[in-house]
């Protein structure tokens, strides 16, 4: 009996709830939930924009630069004025020498003038001239006429001093030269070949012989 009592008390003191006590039920441990998996998003890959390759800059050559030619002065200093026209020639066989190394085109001319006797003249005008046209007088160092010689060159720019040959036929040995040059700048139409030198020989004056009748 003692020992039953023992047990009893044990139990009320452990395991008896009073009735007025409310009571809690014991917490159940709560299921947890299942893990949800998340969806896995695929990244698209990322195209790579091509590079676009820089064309290569082509090498450009550097070329010498030209000199600046000087403008001419005008009017030509140095030059006599006639009638609109300005007209010179070379003073000295050095100037002659500078013409003719600046002027390529003078050669041919000066092949002729070992030959032939001839002069040189240069000109220029305000105005554009179509053609040139020298008239002059072919004569001997002592003063006598030899003939005149009619020369047409090609024309020139105004403002632009021209360089001409005025070649004649008389062979050089015979010591002559031309002079009394008259110069015309031609503005309209030219009649002649260009270029072209025309001696005209002086034709000597016949001399007029007078006859009489003899008496009959």
């Amino acid at each position: 009996m003692l020992a039953l009592r023992v047990l009893l008390t044990v139990a009320l003191l452990f395991g008896a709830v009073p009735a007025n006590a409310e009571t809690k039920p014991s917490p159940t441990p709560k299921k947890s939930a299942p893990a949800t998996k998340k969806p896995v998003i695929k990244k698209k890959p990322i195209k790579k924009k091509p590079v676009k390759k820089k064309a290569a800059k082509k090498k450009v050559r550097k070329t010498a630069k030209p000199f600046p030619i000087p403008k001419a002065v005008w009017p030509p200093k140095g030059f006599k004025l006639s009638n609109g026209i300005y007209y010179s020639s070379p003073k000295s066989e050095k100037e002659l020498v500078e013409l003719l190394t600046s002027k390529k085109a003078l050669a041919a001319d000066l092949m002729a003038c070992k030959e032939f006797i001839c002069t040189v003249i240069q000109v220029a005008s305000e105005e554009k001239c179509s053609a040139w046209q020298f008239t002059s007088k072919v004569i001997t160092y002592d003063g006598k006429p030899l003939g005149d010689l009619i020369s047409l060159r090609k024309g020139s720019q105004g403002k632009i001093v021209a360089t001409y040959f005025l070649i004649s036929k008389e062979p050089l040995q015979n010591n002559s030269e031309i002079n009394r040059i008259i110069t015309t700048c031609i503005r309209g139409p030219v009649v002649g070949q260009i270029p072209s030198d025309e001696f005209i020989p002086v034709t000597p004056e016949v001399s007029k012989v007078e006859t009489q009748n003899s008496p009959t």
